[in-house]
Formats: structure tokens, C-alpha cells, sequence
């Protein structure tokens, strides 16, 4: 989600000087939650800004840039393994055990799927025609 703009920012402070409602009135007149109200003006009498903040940039991924070369490796390797197979071999490298979707990223970040191989060779269906059908019933 996108942070609120500045001028809205500003206007929820200065209607908040104002005296112009509470922190509740002011929420439902801005169509913002009470929440992002408060921490407002919390945040402007601590630091004298009403600036967002930057995005705190989350957690670093578990399988990093040395492990995305074990994985294209284990892909090479392993072309048909599933997720969990890869998850395996990747732990039994030492790397510790990334959880699936930490190797689907990988996966996706590397541009590389899966491929399948046939253990069967998949069944035909023949085309008919009605013709060929009355045909046969007729035989």
C-alpha cells in the first residue's frame, strides 16, 4: 500500500491544531484510520516531520546470491525435481533447508521451471466423425 500523500498529511495536522475534532472525527472526515491519525501526531511532536517513512525493506531472502548458483546447479542437475526435492538437495549441500515458496522465488528470480518428464506416454483420443461412428454401430 502507498503512503498517504503529504498534503493530506498536512491537512489532518493542521485540522488536528486546529481543535477541529478529535482524533476519531478527524479519522472518519479524512477517510484514514484512527491509527495512522494518531501516530501522525505523535510522529510530528517527536520529530517535527510528517513525512512518511521509507519502507523498512522486509527480511533478506533465505537462499542468497551464492545459493541462487547452487540452485541453477541442482536445476541442471535435477531438471525434473520438484520443489521439496530441490528444498532437499539444496539442505543436503549444507545450505540449511529453504521452505518451498523460498524456492519458488528463487526459481522465478532465476527465470528457470520445471521440467517435466513423461513417465507414460499420455493417451490419444481419436477424432470422430458421426459418420464413421453409424458406421461402426452398423457393422
Amino acid at each position: 500500500m502507498k503512503a498517504y500523500s503529504l498534503d493530506l498529511r498536512e491537512k489532518v495536522l493542521t485540522a488536528y491544531h486546529r481543535q477541529e475534532g478529535s482524533i476519531r472525527q478527524l479519522a472518519k472526515r479524512f477517510t484514514v484510520s484512527p491509527r495512522f491519525v494518531g501516530e501522525l501526531i505523535a510522529r510530528f511532536h517527536r520529530t517535527g516531520s510528517y513525512a512518511p517513512q521509507p519502507h523498512g525493506g522486509g527480511n533478506p531472502p533465505r537462499i542468497d546470491a551464492q545459493g541462487r548458483q547452487v540452485v541453477y546447479e541442482l536445476v541442471q542437475h535435477h531438471p525434473d525435481a520438484t520443489l521439496d526435492e530441490l528444498c532437499q538437495l539444496y539442505a543436503d549441500r549444507g545450505q540449511g533447508r529453504p521452505s518451498r515458496s523460498s524456492m519458488h522465488r528463487t526459481l522465478s528470480l532465476l527465470k528457470l521451471t520445471r521440467k517435466k518428464r513423461l513417465i507414460m506416454q499420455q493417451s490419444v483420443t481419436v477424432k470422430r466423425s458421426k459418420n464413421s461412428v453409424a458406421s461402426i454401430n452398423r457393422g
